[in-house]
């Protein structure tokens, strides 16, 4: 059993990858992004939306994973005091 699970997420990665690439292809205008303290180099707008698609998932699970800690912890003060 589990190598068919496995095996299913080896296939969806593998789809995902090929969406990812299949969008980065499709969006191949070159653009400069300006930040705040410097202006990037050139790069496909694909490669810049799955740059930012990966760092807003990435800061989404920080954020939530602090929120998660804060709340076990509040549990186990709770359930330790009763």
């Amino acid at each position: 059993m589990g190598a068919v699970w496995t095996l299913i997420k080896f296939l969806l990665l593998l789809a995902i990858a090929a969406v990812g690439a299949f969008f980065a292809l499709e969006n191949s205008q070159q653009v400069t992004v300006d930040f705040i303290l410097f202006q990037s180099t050139a790069m496909n707008l694909g490669l810049w939306l799955m740059i930012f698609l990966v760092a807003g998932c990435l800061l989404g699970l920080l954020a939530s994973s602090v929120l998660i800690t804060y709340y076990r912890r509040k549990l186990a003060r709770a359930a330790k005091r009763d």
